[in-house]
């Protein structure tokens, strides 16, 4: 496919670890990206992928489509007015009731396992491992990065928070027997001006979906998949909020983005850089969740 002239851009939309190979495969044949997230399986990886991207002239989209989101640029602004004031925390959460064990029945069809574990360790096949491989450490970071990337990727860009200091993490497998990572998990992010609690809980679906709240010495702020509401401080007992705005996030916006600066040749809204930015904390809490202490990101 790299090989067709007539080819401008490709689509990587693999599981995890094989974002870095196919990435440099398709810059090294002159074609631009559209990179879907979380960007890298590790912090090295995102070092070693923005060197490989500004090594050339490719365009590179990650796919954080709240980037190109109408309805969260104008939150942005907001925030950038000052109208919540210094904000001290930021909460995202991510509520689905959809964990259950892991479906290890044979699969139908042919399948070419050793090309789908790529660089990955050599393993027998197990078909849950090909079905649901976001739940396997070899090609994924979990549902941390899956959906943390997304989510503080938001966080640090309204703060302009500055790159994550620390991470501790704890969770638990609750319903997903079989899998390697957590269902329920919550991290905790120290910035030098702000703290931040993720938490995921895929066995409950009070307040489903996606939420952010960012919480400012002069009002409240939550941003979700149907807008933004905010209230100012005090808040009163069933407060009407002070500014709202009803809006999905599309990701149509986003691939537009990309293609209008596969045209322009000018930086889209989710850079290498940004991608690399937005997985960071939720690898750092990965790490901080497998050596069960606080880790501390090296400035190397």
């Amino acid at each position: 496919m790299l090989a067709q002239p007539s080819l401008d851009a490709v689509v990587v939309a693999t599981p995890d670890h094989q974002h870095f190979p196919l990435l440099q495969a398709a810059l090294d044949a002159r074609k631009d990206v559209y990179l879907e997230k979380p960007m890298s399986h590790s912090l090295a990886q995102s070092r070693q992928m923005i060197q490989a991207v500004r090594k050339t002239s490719q365009i590179v989209q990650v796919g954080m489509q709240r980037r190109s989101a109408p309805s969260v640029i104008k939150a942005k602004a907001l925030l950038d007015s000052g109208i919540l004031g210094r904000i001290t925390m930021a909460k995202p959460m991510w509520n689905w009731n959809v964990s259950r064990p892991l479906d290890n029945s044979p699969l139908p069809g042919t399948l070419d396992w050793k090309r789908f574990l790529g660089a990955a360790p050599d393993r027998d096949l197990e078909p849950m491992r090909f079905r649901s491989w976001r739940y396997f450490w070899d090609y994924s970071g979990g549902n941390m990065t899956d959906q943390g990337t997304h989510l503080m990727d938001v966080v640090q860009w309204f703060t302009n928070s500055g790159p994550v200091r620390s991470a501790v993490c704890y969770g638990q497998k609750a319903k997903n027997t079989g899998s390697e990572v957590p269902d329920v998990f919550c991290a905790v992010f120290e910035y030098e001006k702000l703290m931040a609690t993720w938490t995921l809980n895929y066995c409950n679906s009070y307040d489903n979906d996606w939420s952010i709240q960012f919480q400012g010495d002069e009002g409240t702020m939550l941003l979700n998949n149907a807008g933004y509401r905010i209230w100012k401080e005090p808040v009163p007992k069933n407060p009407e909020p002070v500014q709202s705005m009803a809006a999905p996030i599309p990701i149509e916006t986003h691939i537009q983005n990309f293609l209008d600066c596969v045209r322009s040749r000018t930086e889209p809204n989710a850079p290498v850089e940004v991608g690399a930015s937005a997985v960071s904390a939720p690898h750092l809490a990965n790490l901080a969740f497998h050596q069960e202490r606080q880790v501390k990101l090296s400035e190397g």
